[in-house]
């Protein structure tokens, strides 16, 4: 539930920035579209670009998501120098007297503030929706199992043959592991619920009866079976 509400309100802030944004580049019309295009134009124009430039941004913001400071700089950078060129050839091919380097730099800069502005409208957004649950010191070690940008709470485990499927908040990942063995490792934070699945006490979203049957709904939407092997002991931690 977390989850969803943290995404609505990126989403909301993120139209309001849109809408915002779009209505001051129509009425100023910058880049001379004040010259080249009506009322109507100008707004459809600039509400294209702001559109592209914040949805842009933001699948940038989630490719750096975790990664090391100059790695985040480096997609950062190539991100705002590859979108501003997209502009720049549009700039080009629509209105006469554009084109040159200077005006290229001046949108450079433009692009970046706007980038700038999604990342902390979604910083904020989380903020206000904090991660559902902490990330508990327990979880340390068996995290180093995961890539470096699913490090996360977990929310459940599901064993696939010789591998565990380990679950996030931030996704999924195999690993060659016992089940068994990661259990111990995660003890105190999550419980055994059936043969082949695990849950993390934080990850559940709620539970349901299915034809005589104990599910649990995890965070990301999974319904795990609670066997009657270890009903008691999903009982006993509450979830059921």
């Amino acid at each position: 539930m977390q989850l969803a509400l943290r995404e609505m309100t990126r989403l909301k802030i993120l139209a309001l920035m849109w809408a915002l944004l779009t209505a001051l580049a129509a009425v100023a019309g910058p880049f001379g579209t004040m010259e080249a295009l009506g009322s109507l134009e100008r707004m459809l124009y600039w509400g294209a670009v702001v559109g592209v430039s914040i949805a842009a941004s933001a699948v940038a913001v989630r490719l750096v998501e975790g990664r090391k400071r100059f790695a985040a700089l480096l997609i950062w950078t190539i991100f705002v120098v590859l979108l501003s060129a997209g502009f720049h050839l549009v700039n080009t091919l629509v209105f006469s007297g554009w084109g040159n380097l200077v005006d290229w730099a001046y949108l450079t800069g433009i692009v970046g503030m706007v980038t700038v502005a999604v990342h902390m409208v979604l910083w904020i957004a989380d903020m206000g929706h904090p991660e559902q649950m902490p990330m508990a010191e327990t979880q340390e070690t068996f995290q180093r199992r995961l890539p470096y940008e699913l490090r996360a709470p977990l929310v459940r485990i599901e064993a696939q043959d010789h591998y565990l499927n380990v679950v996030s908040t931030k996704g999924s990942a195999l690993i060659l592991m016992r089940l068994g063995d990661a259990i111990a490792e995660l003890s105190g934070i999550g419980v055994q619920v059936h043969r082949s699945h695990w849950v993390a006490l934080e990850g559940i979203d709620r539970a349901r009866r299915i034809k005589g049957r104990d599910v649990l709904v995890t965070l990301d939407g999974a319904e795990v079976p609670v066997s009657r092997s270890h009903r008691a002991a999903a009982q006993q931690a509450g979830l059921l």
